[in-house]
This record gives C-alpha cells, structure tokens and sequence, in this order.
C-alpha cells in the first residue's frame, strides 16, 4: 500500500481518490484534508475527468476530524482557526465543482466524515455502515457540522441526528436522503464506480451545467428557481447564437 494519504486513479473518465490513513480509520488530519481538496479542484479542472468517487481503505470510511491533531492545537487558537478553515474549505469544494462527485461509504462516516456524506452529489452507502454525528453527545459544539446537516437533512430528523448523535443506515438513510442506494459491503466500490460511470457517460458540458444550475436553484424558492431557469436557458441559447456568427 502506498505511504500517500490520498490515493489516485483514472479509468474511462471516472477519478477514484481514496482516503489512505486506515491505522487512524481515515481521519481527516491536515495533510489529507489538504490532499482531498487539492484533488477535487484538479478533478474539476481536468477535462478528461467526468466524474469522482470517493472511498476509503479498511473498515471505516471516515472517523471525522483526527482527534490527535485536534487536541494538539488547543493551546495554539491561531492554528485552531486555520484548521477549521481548512475544513470548512473542504466541505465547501464538494458543491463548488462543477464534476458530480459520488461517495462509495464502505464502512461508518462519523462527525466531519458524516458531513462529506451529506456535501457528495450521490452516495451508495454499505449495509453496515452508518452516519452519525456525535458532536454533542461528546460534549462537542458542532460548528462545522450543523449548518451541514440543517443544509441536507430535512425537518426535525436533522435536530434528532445532531443532538442524538445516533447512527443512522440503511432504509433510514435512504429515507432522509443520506444515501441513493444501499448495497451489500463487499459490493460499494463497485456500485458507486458504476453510478459514476453513468454519470461519466453524460454529455459534460450538460452534466457540469446541471450541477451548477440545481446549486444556483437550491436557496431559491420555487418561483424564483423557474425563473433563474428560463433566464438561464435563454442565457445559453443566446451564448450559441453569437458562436455560430
């Protein structure tokens, strides 16, 4: 296994990056936060690149912030902040990228790795995984995570994750909209580099527009949205009428 904590592949268009740290169960400490995000970015930038998939090595997908490096800093606020930052540019970079970017959860994604779940375009989440955020329960105030998960989890069901802390899989997370699917363990690599692959089969302009335009939609109410819509449309064939001339 190779000693980067990011690793990187290509195959028909789809980019497999996977999170490398399994003796601390993919933790996302400084350098591979940094990794992941530069990563997206090139993805983004790649021309050849339709579509991402994100896993990880070993039995956890992701046990959120790493601890370690957490606790190390708390006598330093100034390196505090820069990590929050960091971290908070990462899970912003997710719905900035114009490439749709697919999760394949192979095992649990816990606290800021929960929240990559709930940032990622698509997810195939494994039968036994689960995503939690227990912040709280841990007497942790969660300041990255909230805003995450009042963003992508509907009602009162994202008051109950995040006070809880609880694990949620499966048909709940189907049902709340934290996964697309649900497949057996041995079975996620696959499934989500399938779904990227659709993806990836996509005409790219059209597949890169409509991610940008559903962001564009999201905070607008339902008016406004087909409005932006029609404008945009009108945008775009107006664009083709002056390259044709």
């Amino acid at each position: 296994m190779s000693d980067s904590v990011l690793l990187s592949s290509d195959q028909d268009g789809v980019r497999l990056l996977t999170l490398n740290r399994p003796q601390r169960r993919n933790a996302l400490d400084t350098p591979l936060a940094l990794a992941l995000l530069q990563a997206i970015r090139d993805a983004d930038a790649d021309v050849s690149v339709r579509a991402v998939v994100i896993t990880g090595v070993g039995t956890v997908f992701c046990a959120g912030a790493d601890l370690g490096e957490f606790k190390g800093e708390r006598a330093d606020p100034e390196a505090l902040a820069r990590r929050s930052d960091l971290m908070a540019e990462l899970l912003l970079a997710f719905g900035a990228a114009s490439v749709p970017i697919v999760l394949g959860v192979q095992g649990h994604a816990i606290g800021l790795g929960a929240a990559l779940v709930n940032v990622a375009d698509m997810v195939v989440l494994a039968e036994s995984a689960r995503v939690s955020y227990p912040e709280v329960k841990h007497g942790m105030m969660p300041g990255l995570i909230a805003p995450v998960v009042q963003a992508f989890v509907p009602g009162r069901k994202s008051f109950e994750l995040l006070m809880l802390g609880e694990g949620i899989g499966g048909d709940a997370a189907l049902a709340c909209g934290l996964a697309n699917a649900v497949v057996p363990d041995a079975d996620v690599l696959a499934a989500a580099l399938a779904l990227a692959a659709r993806l990836a089969a996509l005409d790219r302009e059209v597949l890169r527009g409509t991610k940008a335009i559903l962001a564009s939609m999201a905070p607008m109410s339902f008016p406004d949205a087909l409005r932006y819509g029609r404008e945009d449309g009108r945008r775009r064939v107006k664009a083709k009428q002056q390259e044709q001339t």
